[in-house]
């Protein structure tokens, strides 16, 4: 039976060994794409000579100057001295000078578009363009196989005995080893011991996304139905009464920020929903995670003029299966748990190199071997 698994293991990963290479290499590239893309938009702010960084009111003034209306978003770091965003929608986007007020076009475009590549031939295999449809269809087979890899090589690693001084061989890295087929051997069984789990999530969370089965079933798992693509209804747009008149004693959006995020001093970015001007009520989501973690964000709601929190902060309001969805989204990436996620990840990724140059590597020698047994026999 052990045999039987070889071969299966052998020949799945001599077809798509690969594709899942180059999924693991790019992986490893992606491990820190939200925080490095984070320091090259910053670091192309230009601060003027003795600047200080505007107040949240100057650069909401600003931002309506740029055509933010009611309901768009803006975003203010807890460092100050970062990029603060405007959020007219999912791709509409502009980040803004802290200190000057002013557009930042193109800042860490640079960046971005390298991580904009890798990502493409990470899912796509598109080396040039957009999306390759080919490609596509391809690392999703490799990635399903690459589970089947994983299954196999979980059933070929399990010890035939399970006394200490065997298992320890398969679970640490050995020194001394006589030669290249031996180290192979032990980092192809200790890599695949210790990254098993994070490379099953990784992998199976990408199956959910390559596949619309594998996504309909996670919200069946939770009794809904997932959205059907393509755009979502409009919205009914939401006109103030002409009696309506500004609210005269709004409190600042700074002293209201400073409410918000009081009760979270470890607050990361507060999002403020532009509200209309006689609205009496604001909204503010304060994010207390890396942007990827909706369990540590809270939004709150504050009055305009200053009097304070209306009701309870709201965590997560996103049904079962769109959480669920989610926490996929980013168990993928690590995020969900932070920079020790990604990292864990990230290292995960670099695994899979190793685990298909050495099962390469193993498997060469084994055809090798095979080849000189044959002609051996033949010969006698």
């Amino acid at each position: 039976m052990r045999q039987a698994f070889f071969w299966i293991h052998f020949v799945m990963g001599a077809l798509a060994g690969i594709f899942i290479l180059l999924m693991s290499a790019t992986g490893v590239l992606l491990t820190y794409e939200r925080q490095m893309i984070r320091m090259a938009e910053n670091a192309a702010i230009v601060v003027p000579e003795d600047a200080s960084p505007m107040s949240i009111d100057a650069l909401a003034d600003v931002a309506m100057e740029l055509g933010a209306e009611p309901g768009h978003a803006l975003i203010i770091p807890q460092d100050r001295s970062d990029a603060v965003t405007l959020s007219k929608g999912r791709r509409d986007t502009v980040l803004l000078n802290p200190y000057t007020g002013e557009t930042m076009p193109g800042a860490g475009q640079g960046t971005k578009d390298f991580f904009g590549r890798v990502m493409r031939i990470h899912r796509w295999l598109a080396f040039t363009g957009n999306r390759n449809e080919a490609g596509a269809a391809i690392n999703g087979a490799s990635n399903l196989v690459f589970a089947g890899l994983l299954i196999t090589g979980f059933i070929l690693w399990w010890p035939k005995t399970w006394k200490w001084a065997f298992v320890k061989t398969q679970l640490f890295f050995r020194k001394g080893l006589p030669n290249a087929k031996a180290r192979h051997y032990n980092w192809h069984h200790v890599l695949a011991a210790w990254f098993l789990a994070p490379l099953i999530a990784i992998v199976l969370s990408g199956a959910v996304f390559s596949y619309g089965w594998a996504n309909n079933l996670v919200y069946a798992a939770f009794g809904e139905t997932a959205a059907r693509g393509g755009p979502p209804p409009a919205r009914e747009e939401v006109v103030a009464e002409p009696s309506a008149t500004p609210v005269a004693d709004a409190a600042s959006l700074e002293s209201l920020v400073t409410q918000a995020t009081d009760n979270f001093r470890n607050w990361k970015r507060v999002s403020i929903t532009l509200p209309e001007a006689s609205a009496e009520h604001i909204d503010m989501v304060v994010d207390m995670g890396n942007g990827a973690q909706a369990s540590k964000r809270r939004t709150v709601t504050l009055a305009r003029d200053g009097s304070g929190i209306v009701g309870e902060p709201v965590g997560d309001t996103a049904t079962p299966a769109r959480k669920a969805r989610i926490f996929i989204r980013y168990i993928h990436t690590g995020e969900v748990y932070g920079w020790i996620g990604q990292t864990i990840a990230g290292l995960a990724s670099l695994a899979g190199v190793v685990l298909v140059y050495t099962g390469f590597s193993l498997g060469i020698r084994r055809l090798v071997r095979m080849r000189r047994q044959a002609k051996t026999k033949n010969a006698s």
